[in-house]
């Protein structure tokens, strides 16, 4: 039985990089941990921001501060920054991700 060198062990593998998949593997699911991570812990505070202001403008509008109208343009107002900034978080996690995957499938291939 021969042994194969490095140059054949390539040619045989399909050009498959173990190292270069292994450690890019281990940095893409780092880095879309701490990205996930990130977009829950973002997302999560504007969202109780929304149901504190939410709950405000409502009691405002129960002891007569304020009207229904006002109420509901401030929640809508806050519904709508909540939407916003979990967008923008989401598609700064999925580019993240994306990029960190594509440099995975760069290092996996010789």
């Amino acid at each position: 039985m021969k042994e194969l060198s490095m140059n054949e062990m390539q040619y045989v593998s399909g050009g498959f990089n173990l190292m270069g998949a292994a450690t890019s593997f281990v940095s893409f699911a780092c880095n879309s941990g701490i990205g996930f991570g990130s977009f829950v812990l973002t997302s999560g505070a504007e969202f109780a921001e929304f149901v504190i202001n939410s709950t405000i403008a409502f009691g405002s509008f129960v002891v007569g501060a304020s009207n229904w109208d006002t109420f509901v343009n401030t929640s809508s107002n806050n519904w709508n920054g909540f939407v916003e900034t979990a967008g923008n978080s989401w598609t700064s996690f999925t580019n993240n991700a994306a990029t960190d995957w594509n440099k995975f499938l760069t290092s996996a291939n010789a």
